[in-house]
C-alpha cells in the first residue's frame, strides 16, 4: 500500500518491554519539531529506506502502454505488470509521482482524433440506418473513444488485493498536485474520473464498525493520521476519545479491512454540547451512558483521497441507526460543527464594508459596544476590524463582551445568507449537514477556543441537529430551493432568517 505521512504525536524511543498504551508514556507531550517520527519510532524495527529511483519516462510510457492497451499475454502478465507499476509509483519521490502523474493524464486520456472519428461515424450512420443494433454499437464505440485510456490502468489496479487503497492514495496525491497547479485542467479530469470510479467500487463493499481502544494498533494510527478537525497530540488524548461515553465509527473497505475509509468521533452528553474543549478535555465523562439523552458529532473525517465521495452522509445516518438500537435514552443527535471559512470570508466583507455597514446585520447595541472599545473607529465595521488585527483580545474579558453579539450575528448571517450559486449555503460544512436534512440549531460563541478555531472562524462553531422524522423534508426543500431548516431558540439564527426572509 502507498504510504502517507502521518500525523505524529511525540517522539520518546520505547524500551524492550515498554508498552506505549501504559503509564506515562500515555500523556507524552506533543512536540512540534518532532511531529514527522512519531509513529515510526512506535515500530521497533524500522525498514531500510530504498533507494530512490530513477524514473525513466520511456519505458513508464511502455509499461503504461502494455497494461491499458492488454499487451501482455493473459491475466497472469497483465497482472505481474501492474504490479510492476504500483511498486514502481510506491518507490518515486514527491516530484517524480508528480512526472507519473502528468504522463498519465496528458498521454493517456481520450484521444481526441479517435473520438472524432467515432463522432462522426456515429452521426451518419444514426442518418442513414434505422436499426436499433447498429445504432446501439455505434454508440457504443463513440462511448468508448470518450472514455480516457487511463481508466483502464485504474480497473486494472483495482483488481489487485490492496488496489483499492493504492488508487484512494493516488488520488490523494492528485489533489496535492492540483491544489499547487490549478491549471492543471488535465490532472483534474484524471481525479475526477477516479473519484467516479471510487464511488462505484465502494457500493456494496463497506462494514460499520465501532473503533475503541481495543481496537488493533494500526487501526487507532489511522485516527490519529486521518483527524483533520481537533488534532490529536498523545495516546491518551485518543484514549480519552475512545473512553467512557464516547463513541468513534467508521466504514471500512472489505479489502482494507484495517484502515478507516471515513470515521466520526461521537459523545454522549446529558445536554447539546457548545463547547468542544469540554469534550476533548473531559477527564470525568458523564458516569452511565445510559443517563446520556444527546449523542454529540464532533468531528467527521476521511482519507485525502476520498474527497468529493459523500461517505459522511452515509456513515451518520448508520451510526445514528446503531446508537438509537444500543441507547434508546439517546434522542437527540446533534452536532458541533466548525465554520472553516467564516474568518476568511469576514475578513474580506470587513474591507468591503468599512467606510458604509449595512445596519441589519448587528444590532445598534452590539455596533455601540464596539465603537465603545475603539474611539478612533468611525464605523463598528472598521472598530471590528481593528480588534481582529490585534493581539491579545481573546485574553481581554470586556473585549470578548463586546464581540460576542456582533460576531455571533455575523456567523448567523455568514451561515444562512451567504451563498454558492443561488441557493447552497457557502459554507462547506453548513452545505453538507443541511444538505442531509439537519436543522440549524445554534452558533457558539467560544466554541471552539483553540488556534485553530481562533484561525478559521473567531472560536464560532455551530449545532446541526438531526431531528429525526424531519430529515426527509429538510433534505427536499434545501435541495429544492436553499430552505434552511431551524430548531431551537438561537436569537441570532432567528435574525439572520428574518433578513433572509427579505432578501
Amino acid at each position: 500500500m502507498m504510504s502517507t505521512p502521518a500525523a505524529h504525536f511525540h517522539t520518546t524511543r520505547l524500551q524492550p518491554g515498554h508498552s506505549t498504551r501504559d503509564g506515562d508514556e500515555l500523556s507524552q507531550p506533543l512536540e512540534p519539531a518532532d511531529l514527522r517520527s512519531f509513529w515510526d519510532k512506535l515500530r521497533p524495527e524500522q525498514p531500510t529506506p530504498s533507494p530512490k529511483t530513477d524514473l525513466d519516462i520511456g519505458a513508464l510510457r511502455d509499461l503504461l502502454s502494455t497494461i491499458i492497451h492488454k499487451k501482455a499475454n493473459g491475466a497472469v502478465a497483465m497482472e505481474l505488470h501492474t504490479q510492476q507499476c504500483c511498486s514502481l509509483y510506491e518507490s518515486l519521490d514527491n516530484a517524480q509521482r508528480t512526472e507519473f502523474l502528468h504522463t498519465l493524464a496528458h498521454e493517456f486520456c481520450a484521444p481526441k482524433g479517435k473520438a472524432l472519428e467515432a463522432a462522426s461515424a456515429y452521426v451518419e450512420g444514426v442518418k442513414q440506418s434505422e436499426d436499433p443494433a447498429q445504432n446501439a454499437h455505434l454508440a457504443r464505440v463513440l462511448r468508448d473513444s470518450l472514455t480516457p485510456q487511463y481508466t483502464e490502468l485504474f480497473d486494472q489496479i483495482n483488481r489487485l488485493a490492496n488496489g483499492f487503497a493504492f488508487l484512494v492514495h493516488m488520488r490523494a496525491d492528485m489533489l496535492a498536485h492540483i491544489r499547487t497547479n490549478r491549471d492543471d485542467t488535465a490532472c483534474r479530469a484524471m481525479s475526477d474520473a477516479l473519484m467516479k470510479k471510487l464511488e462505484t467500487w465502494i457500493i456494496g463493499t463497506l462494514d460499520l464498525k465501532r473503533i475503541t481502544w481495543n481496537s488493533p494498533a494500526c487501526t487507532i494510527e489511522k485516527l490519529g493520521q486521518y483527524e483533520s478537525v481537533h488534532a490529536v497530540k498523545s495516546w491518551l488524548d485518543v484514549k480519552r476519545r475512545l473512553g467512557s461515553s464516547r463513541r468513534c465509527f467508521g466504514f471500512f473497505h472489505r479489502s482494507v479491512p484495517m484502515e478507516p475509509l471515513v470515521f466520526v468521533w461521537v459523545a454522549l452528553t446529558d445536554s447539546i454540547t457548545s463547547n468542544v474543549q469540554s469534550i476533548l478535555r473531559d477527564r470525568e465523562p458523564m458516569g452511565s451512558e445510559h443517563d446520556a439523552s444527546c449523542a454529540i458529532f464532533y468531528s467527521i473525517n476521511s482519507q485525502p483521497g476520498l474527497s468529493g465521495v459523500d461517505l459522511g452522509n452515509f456513515l451518520i445516518k448508520r451510526v445514528v441507526r446503531v446508537l438509537r438500537a444500543d441507547l434508546p435514552n439517546i434522542s437527540t443527535f446533534c452536532t458541533l460543527s466548525p465554520l472553516p471559512r467564516f474568518r476568511s470570508w469576514l475578513e474580506q466583507w470587513l474591507t468591503e464594508c468599512l467606510a458604509s455597514p449595512p445596519s441589519n446585520i448587528v444590532s445598534t447595541q452590539a455596533a455601540k459596544q464596539l465603537l465603545a472599545l475603539v474611539p478612533q473607529a468611525t464605523t463598528w465595521t472598521a472598530a471590528l476590524k481593528h480588534i481582529m488585527d490585534s493581539r491579545g483580545w481573546t485574553s481581554d474579558q470586556p473585549t470578548l463582551s463586546a464581540m460576542e453579539p456582533a460576531v455571533r450575528a455575523l456567523g448567523a448571517h455568514y451561515l444562512v445568507n451567504v451563498k454558492r450559486g443561488s441557493n447552497c449555503a457557502f459554507d462547506p460544512v453548513a452545505n453538507f449537514h443541511l444538505r442531509n436534512g439537519a436543522c440549524l440549531h445554534r452558533v457558539n460563541w467560544r466554541g471552539n477556543s483553540s488556534y485553530n478555531g481562533l484561525r478559521q472562524s473567531l472560536e464560532l462553531m455551530c449545532n446541526y441537529n438531526y431531528v429525526l422524522d424531519r430529515i426527509e423534508q429538510n433534505n427536499e426543500r434545501y435541495v429544492r430551493d436553499g430552505t434552511i431548516a431551524v430548531s431551537g431558540d438561537d436569537p441570532y439564527i432567528a435574525r439572520a432568517m428574518a433578513q433572509n426572509a427579505k432578501l
